[in-house]
C-alpha cells in the first residue's frame, strides 16, 4: 500500500479557471449520509461508535461568539445533514490566493466547540474565501471499557472519468478531501468498484490509543467538487454523491502499535481486502409506513426519518400477524423515532419479526410482542439491540423457536415481559433496564442469560429457567447481592442464579 503523507490539503483556486464551473448546471449531487455508526467493527472486547457532524449553519470559523444572538457558539458542531447539495467549489471575490488550511495541531479537532485559533482557517478550508465547501467530520467514539486502536476507510465516489485529488496534487482533479494528518496517519489505498460503482479508497490510522470513553479526533474534516467538474462529471455522479465509511477497532493490550493490531484483527487494507468487498447495502431513508415495509422486504437496510405508525400490521410472522418482517439481516435505524404497531394484539402477533441484525435508537410500542426473534428464514444471525425501548406491549422480546442465533442488548429498556425460549441460545443484556409496562415486571429467560450493569425496578421478579448471571447490577436502585438476590428471582430458581460482583 502506497504510503500518503496527507495533511490539510491547500486548494488554490485562480480566478481565471472559473469557466468550467459557470457551466455547471442542472443536474445537482448530493452529499449523501449513508455511513453511520451501524459501519463498525471490532476484535476483542471492544465498543465503538462512529459519529459525524458538521459546523452550525451559517456559522463560519472565524465568526466569533455569536451565542448572545442565537445560541451558536463559533465552530459549534452539530449532527451532519444528509442531502445537501454539492457544488463546484467557487472563490469569493474572483480572489485567486491560496485557500489552504493551517496545519492543525494536535489539541485542535477534539471533541467540543472548534475554538479560532487567530489563523486563517484553523484547519478547515478558508471559507472567508471560498464557497460551497462540505463539512464532514468523522469522529469515533470509544462506548467500552477496553482501550482500543482503531482507523477508518473512506471510499468516495469517483467515476470513471472523474480523478480524486492526491499526491502530488494537481489542478485537473474533479474532487478532493481536507482530512487531519496531526492526528492520523493516512495511507491511499486506490480506486475500487463497489455495487458498479468506482470509488476512491483513503484509509486513516490514529496515532494514538483511544482510552475507554473517550472520543477522537476527526479524521476526515471536509469534501469539495473543484471547479474543474463539468456537466458530464456532475451527470456521472448522478443526484447523490456518496462517501462510505467504516471504522474497525481492536483491543490496545497485547499490541505494539496500531498498524500491527488492525493488521492481525482485519488484514491489511488494499483494494481487494476492504470492507465493501462483497458489495455495501446503502441504508434507505424512510417516512411512513409504507417505505418501511417496502424497503424491509426489499432486503434493505433502513433509517427512520420520523416516527412511523403502522395501522393495521397486515404482514405474517408464520405464527400470527406482525408490523414488520426482518428476514435478511438487515439493520433498522430509528434514529431516535418510534414505530408503533396497531392491530397486531394476538397472543402470537408482533411489532417487528426478525431473524437476525441490528435494531438501534427505537421505541417500539403498540403490539402484543415488541420483538419476535424467529426463524422462518433461511437467514438467521444474532439479533442485536442497541438503545432500544420497548414499552406499551406485553412481551418486550419474545422467542418461541428460534435457531440458536444468540441475542444481544445494550443501553435498552425492557417495560413487561420478557421470555425467551432456549432455541434462543445464549442472551445478553448490558447497561440495560427493566421494568413494568402494560402490568407487567417480569422475565423468564429459558436460555443461558448474562446480565451486567442492569437495573431492575422493585419489585420486579425474574424466574430463571436456565443459568442466569449477575455482574454489576441493582435492584430497586440498591446493589444486587448473593444475598439479596431473593428479592429478584423467584425461590424455585435461585440455584439457576449467580451473583459474580
Amino acid at each position: 500500500m502506497k504510503k500518503s503523507l496527507l495533511k490539510n490539503i491547500a486548494l488554490v483556486l485562480i480566478s481565471s479557471m472559473l469557466t468550467a464551473t459557470l457551466v455547471v448546471g442542472g443536474t445537482v449531487a448530493y452529499l449523501q449520509d449513508t455511513d453511520s455508526d451501524v459501519n463498525v467493527m471490532t476484535v476483542g472486547n471492544v465498543y465503538i461508535e462512529q459519529h459525524e457532524y458538521q459546523r452550525a449553519e451559517g456559522v463560519a470559523h472565524d465568526a466569533g461568539d455569536m451565542g448572545a444572538g442565537n445560541g451558536v457558539t463559533e465552530g459549534a458542531l452539530v449532527p451532519f445533514v444528509q442531502g445537501q447539495a454539492l457544488y463546484p467549489a467557487v472563490p469569493k471575490n474572483n480572489v485567486s490566493t491560496d485557500y489552504s488550511a493551517e496545519q492543525n495541531t494536535e489539541d485542535l479537532f477534539f471533541w467540543g466547540d472548534y475554538v479560532y485559533s487567530g489563523t486563517a482557517g484553523n484547519g478547515l478550508w478558508d471559507d472567508n474565501n471560498l464557497s460551497n465547501v462540505m463539512d464532514k467530520m468523522v469522529f469515533v467514539e470509544n462506548t467500552g471499557k477496553t482501550d482500543a486502536y482503531f482507523r477508518t476507510i473512506i471510499a468516495f465516489e469517483c467515476p470513471e472519468g472523474m480523478t480524486y485529488g492526491v499526491q502530488p496534487y494537481t489542478q485537473g482533479n474533479e474532487l478532493m478531501n481536507n482530512v487531519n494528518g496531526a492526528s492520523y496517519d493516512w495511507e491511499e489505498v486506490g480506486y475500487v468498484t463497489i455495487d458498479g460503482v468506482r470509488y476512491w479508497v483513503e484509509v486513516a490510522t490514529y496515532k494514538n490509543i483511544l482510552a475507554a470513553g473517550n472520543q477522537s479526533h476527526p479524521s476526515l474534516l471536509q469534501v469539495v467538487l473543484t471547479h474543474n467538474a463539468t456537466n458530464e462529471d456532475m451527470e456521472l455522479l448522478g443526484d447523490t454523491y456518496e462517501i462510505l465509511v467504516a471504522s474497525q477497532a481492536v483491543q490496545a493490550d497485547g499490541f505494539a502499535d496500531a498498524e500491527t493490531a488492525l493488521n492481525a484483527g482485519f488484514g491489511d487494507i488494499t483494494t481487494t481486502n476492504h470492507p465493501w468487498v462483497d458489495g455495501v447495502n446503502i441504508p434507505v431513508v424512510v417516512e411512513d409506513a409504507d417505505g418501511l415495509v417496502e424497503a424491509l422486504e426489499s432486503g434493505k437496510d433502513v433509517v427512520l426519518n420520523d416516527d412511523v405508525k403502522i395501522d393495521p400490521a397486515g404482514m405474517s410472522n408464520a405464527y400470527g400477524t406482525t408490523g414488520i418482517n426482518v428476514k435478511n439481516g438487515q439493520t433498522i435505524d430509528g434514529n431516535g423515532n418510534t414505530l408503533d404497531i396497531k392491530g397486531a394484539g394476538g397472543t402470537w402477533d408482533s411489532g417487528i419479526n426478525t431473524t437476525g441484525g441490528l435494531i438501534k435508537d427505537l421505541t417500539v410500542t403498540g403490539s402484543f410482542r415488541g420483538i419476535f426473534i424467529n426463524h422462518n428464514s433461511s437467514h438467521t444471525e444474532p439479533v442485536v439491540l442497541e438503545n432500544v425501548t420497548i414499552d406499551g406491549t406485553t412481551y418486550t422480546i419474545s422467542c418461541d423457536q428460534g435457531a440458536y442465533q444468540n441475542f444481544e442488548a445494550f443501553d435498552s429498556t425492557f417495560n413487561g415481559w420478557t421470555s425467551f425460549a432456549k432455541t434462543l441460545g445464549t442472551a445478553r443484556f448490558e447497561n440495560c433496564k427493566f421494568g413494568e409496562g402494560n402490568g407487567y415486571a417480569f422475565c423468564r429467560p429459558y436460555a443461558p442469560t448474562e446480565f451486567v450493569g442492569c437495573e431492575f425496578e422493585a419489585g420486579y421478579r425474574l424466574d430463571a429457567r436456565a443459568s442466569v448471571i449477575f455482574t454489576d447490577c441493582t435492584i430497586g436502585g440498591e446493589d444486587l447481592t448473593s444475598e439479596n438476590l431473593a428479592t429478584l428471582v423467584t425461590s424455585d430458581t435461585l440455584n439457576n442464579a449467580s451473583v459474580l460482583k
